[in-house]
């Protein structure tokens, strides 16, 4: 018993002198200070500010009206009259068209053919030609669409016009138009605003991101200065190195419990992104993906011997992660392979659970695989963890007596 209680009292010591190096620590390197409040809140904003119009609207689009009819002209204001294109008839043939393309004033052509109208009258199908630039998703998905949607009304205009003139009232003539009435209820996102799409994901991704740069930056600096061992001497002993991770794991945790309510709470109201979950729950969903992160980070930065290369690496480690999130592209349209890289890597399910604590309104039971996939990357982790500092604390530990001991001699 007394044993056990010498064994609490070193580690409650230990646990508390880390906690109180790794926070001076932060605070004396402008580096990690600048990388906490520059990543995690100032590019958030920016980023934030930069989406914060969530769809893209009048896009311009050249009209080559080869009609010139009363019919056409009258699509071409249904067109202009959308709110994510702008029509430009100015236009009299497709090759000026082209150059406009090409010089980027204009983000597609729609060309309207000549008898549109005359064929339309005698009952004939007529096509509407549309060139999309498909390099640029957001325009191409924009410009086609309205196109679709005005063809859709304009046909159903027609036809509608048509049934009229036999005698047929409108109620009866839009029945007769279509038997199907779609009905479309955009969920969650109700705006299908860019922004409230990505944003939080960016959110989660940049915990991850500011995490792994700090504690890169701070583990360079120790490998430089060869003070590993000396900041956390427990790191020596028997079991040292569980109070020592916990201790910067808790660290972070706290850093971030602060942080969070930033972003969520006020960067999210100034830019009408929902919260759908309260502060509690976000809290103790991040709380494994903070430890999990931390421990990865403390891993990985074995491998850097200065500073910088944390940066560098990093720099390169981002643009994986971000694929791999899920954020340019659905996890689920992945090879195999690459599901299970994923899988392995914090933000993954990170991004996953917040999302849908966030956004879509899940209760913590919905969230619970992702939350357990975080626990069990945590164990991993800190089991990788434990022994990538026991053997760099042991390493310089022994780098340091062999050069007291030549010198000595």
């Amino acid at each position: 018993m007394k044993n056990l209680f010498k064994l609490y009292y070193k580690a409650k010591i230990s646990f508390w002198n880390t906690f109180s190096t790794e926070w001076k620590s932060i605070k004396s390197d402008k580096a990690v200070i600048s990388t906490f409040l520059s990543v995690a809140i100032i590019i958030l904003v920016v980023y934030t500010y930069i989406y914060s119009n969530q769809v893209v609207k009048e896009v311009p689009v050249a009209v080559v009206n080869q009609d010139a009819t009363k019919m056409s002209r009258d699509y071409i204001a249904m067109l202009d009259a959308t709110e994510g294109t702008k029509a430009i008839s100015t236009y009299t043939d497709l090759q000026e068209a082209k150059r406009a393309y090409y010089s980027k004033k204009i983000q597609g052509i729609v060309i309207i053919p000549m008898n549109f109208e005359k064929n339309i009258r005698s009952g004939k199908q007529v096509a509407i030609t549309t060139f999309s630039d498909a390099s640029n998703m957001v325009f191409y998905k924009r410009v086609l669409g309205d196109v679709t949607t005005i063809n859709g009304y304009f046909s159903a205009g027609i036809f509608i016009k048509k049934e009229m003139a036999k005698g047929v009232s409108v109620a009866k003539a839009q029945q007769n138009y279509t038997s199907i009435q779609a009905i479309s209820t955009s969920l969650f996102n109700t705006t299908a605003g860019y922004a409230t799409y990505m944003i939080p994901m960016l959110t989660a991704l940049i915990v991850q991101l500011v995490l792994l740069m700090g504690i890169g930056i701070l583990s360079g600096s120790r490998r430089e200065t060869v003070t590993t061992h000396t900041n956390f001497p427990r790191l020596l002993h028997k079991g040292g190195t569980i109070p020592v991770l916990l201790a910067k794991a808790c660290l972070y945790t706290a850093i971030f419990m602060v942080i969070i309510p930033i972003q969520v709470g006020i960067v999210y109201t100034v830019f009408a992104i929902p919260v759908r979950s309260s502060l509690f729950l976000i809290y103790v969903f991040i709380i494994p993906y903070i430890f999990s992160v931390v421990f990865l980070g403390i891993t990985i930065s074995s491998l850097f011997k200065r500073r910088e290369d944390s940066i560098v690496f990093l720099v390169l480690l981002s643009i994986p992660s971000l694929m791999l999130s899920g954020l340019s592209f659905p996890v689920e349209g992945f090879s195999v392979f690459y599901q299970l890289i994923s899988k392995i890597i914090p933000s993954s399910p990170g991004i996953n659970g917040f999302v849908r604590l966030t956004q879509m309104e899940a209760s913590f039971s919905e969230v619970i695989i992702e939350w357990t996939h975080l626990w069990l990357l945590t164990v991993v982790y800190f089991i990788s963890a434990a022994i990538s500092l026991k053997i760099r604390a042991s390493r310089e530990f022994n780098h340091l007596n062999l050069i007291t001991k030549k010198e000595i001699v």
